[in-house]
């Protein structure tokens, strides 16, 4: 390693350096950059040359490397009741990368695995992807995140596979669950990357979209609700690519002032 990584917690007030060493048994952040390297090396066969940060976020911790120019996310859990629901999420955003979603595609261990448990912990890779958190006050972009979202609704409808118990409903489907600026990265031309899978459910996509649409322009501090153009802009973009019936409409309208009310901003 070339650099000491900077540490930094995610959205969390907590010390960083205490969160590491009482979340993560490591010492110091070059402590926690030296057991990536060893184990990317020894399981992903990657040579790390640098990292360069270390960012905790509850349970989990994400590391920014550099291997041969090229960089890459090394993303841990220590939380081991989420273990299967990261190996099937991460099943999930292949299967979405291979169906033309944009998406942070996880980079297979030497032994195919997707997702790695060892040393009480689980662990994959991912591409960084090139992008800016999406701007809801570009209207360009919240029009192409409109359709996007139906654009994944549609894919995720027909994945093949079921996460944790599956429908409860017949309306039900997967759906991402977390839609929102703080996830989607955008380069000024187009959406680079749907990010962080990890809370997709089962619900009816007016559901999501509701969520989605009052929540869109939050990120990771002092969250607010979208405006009434943004929302507008927003569903009308969805509904050109994947229409709603009139019960669905208002079906959405009830669920975005339920979003709204839930965070006292109606």
């Amino acid at each position: 390693m070339k650099i000491t990584p900077q540490l930094s917690m995610l959205w969390e007030s907590a010390d960083p350096e205490e969160a590491l060493s009482q979340r993560f048994g490591f010492a110091d952040a070059v402590s926690a950059a030296g057991w990536v390297g060893d184990t990317l090396w020894d399981t992903w066969a990657i040579t790390v040359d640098d990292c360069e940060r270390l960012v905790i976020s509850a349970g989990n911790l994400l590391a920014w490397i550099t291997t041969d120019d090229i960089r890459l996310i090394a993303k841990w859990s220590v939380d081991s009741k989420l273990f299967q629901r990261l190996a099937d999420t991460a099943t999930l955003t292949m299967w979405l990368h291979r169906c033309g979603i944009p998406v942070a595609a996880p980079i297979p261990a030497r032994d195919g695995r997707l997702r790695v448990e060892l040393d009480d912990v689980s662990l994959g890779v991912f591409p960084v992807i090139d992008g800016d958190l999406l701007d809801v006050g570009d209207p360009a972009q919240v029009i192409e995140a409109g359709r996007m979202l139906a654009t994944l609704h549609e894919a995720m409808a027909a994945y093949p596979h079921h996460i944790g118990g599956g429908p409860s409903a017949r309306h039900e489907q997967l759906v991402h669950n977390d839609f929102r600026s703080a996830n989607l990265l955008h380069d000024g031309t187009s959406i680079t990357a749907v990010l962080d899978f990890e809370e997709v459910t089962y619900r009816s996509r007016v559901s999501d979209l509701a969520k989605a649409t009052a929540l869109l322009g939050t990120r990771f501090h002092d969250w607010g609700p979208t405006s009434q153009l943004v929302r507008e802009a927003f569903v009308g973009a969805y509904c050109d690519q994947a229409p709603l019936t009139n019960a669905e409409q208002s079906q959405l309208q009830s669920g975005i002032e339920a979003v709204m009310k839930h965070f006292g901003w109606a």
